[in-house]
């Protein structure tokens, strides 16, 4: 009885959700590699014992027959789903969906729902309201609206990726009248600020681009492997602030900052080495590694006056032109 028991939870296990299915004999098969061996009767006896309980079709529409879990039908788990497990499928949901393949996303529907009616039955049993409804994530700066991307257009990037193959794209590239068709090695996907940056190569050059996937105006998974340039690594090409649209290398920052600005340093710091002296006016010396980038230099320029920067000397320089100029600016009536 506990073979068969086991069998027919491996069988229900094996049976896809709707529009997929699986036929018999691959449900044989997939038996077998569990150590279930079976029979063509027995496997059929258990099929329509099982559906009748729970929400199984055939489709016998064309050969070979198979079988599917109804696309509605509820996800049943043993064991049950618990608070923790429910919590992260939601923040799963929430906040992993614009990196997840449209199809993962349909795959999972089920137990996201699943997750939301055992998150509410738990707090509904201690009479609170849903923790759901409790918990936010915000983003800094204005609520920008992210440009959309071609759901035909993502599909192949994510199945280049998955199956490491070329990218066959037309891209529209920024200030440029037409688009352009490019040959993409593509190498990985950063959803950064709400935007899709595709870092990869182009055919067999060495050189790493990034591409914005919202610019993208067709793309088709090519039968080609995809060429990585030696030793790259997705991590490091991040550290190096490719991302952050590096300028240059390492630059040993120096700057007078509010005392405001060093409390929010203290507890986030620029960079390992970062030194913050107190000064006779209550301000703070900022000592620190940091990467030259043009996100520094906008981070920067959004403290206003309440950071002078003091080294390195051309970029105490260029800042000193960017307050001449707005002092132009706002000097106007």
């Amino acid at each position: 009885m506990s073979d068969t028991l086991m069998r027919q939870w491996q069988m229900l296990r094996l049976i896809p959700r709707q529009p997929s299915k699986i036929s018999t004999s691959e449900l044989m098969q997939g038996l077998a590699d569990e150590g279930f061996e079976t029979t063509p009767r027995t496997l059929q006896r258990d099929l329509v014992r099982v559906s009748s309980i729970y929400p199984l079709l055939c489709d016998d529409r064309d050969k070979p027959f198979g079988w599917s879990w109804s696309k509605d039908a509820n996800v049943h788990e043993v064991p049950g789903i618990d608070s923790d497990t429910a919590l992260a499928f939601y923040l799963a949901e929430k906040h992993l969906e614009p990196l997840l393949p449209r199809t993962t996303i349909k795959r999972l529907e089920p137990h996201f729902r699943r997750a939301e009616e055992v998150l509410d039955q738990a707090d509904a049993n201690k009479g609170n309201p849903a923790w759901r409804n409790k918990v936010r994530v915000l983003h800094r700066g204005p609520g920008l609206h992210n440009p959309s991307v071609d759901a035909d257009v993502q599909s192949a990037i994510y199945d280049a990726l998955l199956r490491n193959r070329r990218l066959d794209v037309e891209y529209h590239p920024r200030g440029v009248g037409e688009a352009k068709q490019y040959e993409l090695n593509p190498l990985g996907l950063v959803l950064k600020d709400g935007l899709f940056y595709l870092v990869c190569s182009m055919w067999d050059y060495p050189d790493i681009r990034l591409l914005t996937l919202h610019r993208m105006n067709k793309a088709a998974a090519m039968d080609i492997p995809c060429t990585v340039p030696d030793e790259f690594d997705l991590d490091d090409y991040i550290a190096s602030g490719e991302l952050d649209f590096a300028i240059g290398g390492e630059i040993k920052l120096k700057a007078r900052i509010s005392s405001q600005i060093a409390t929010h340093l203290a507890e986030r710091p620029l960079h390992k080495d970062q030194q913050l002296t107190e000064c006779d006016d209550s301000s703070y010396l900022l000592e620190s590694t940091a990467i030259d980038t043009n996100e520094l230099r906008w981070w920067l320029l959004g403290f206003g006056s309440n950071i002078e920067v003091l080294a390195p000397d051309d970029l105490r320089e260029e800042f000193k032109q960017i307050a001449n100029k707005m002092s132009g600016i706002y000097s106007e009536p």
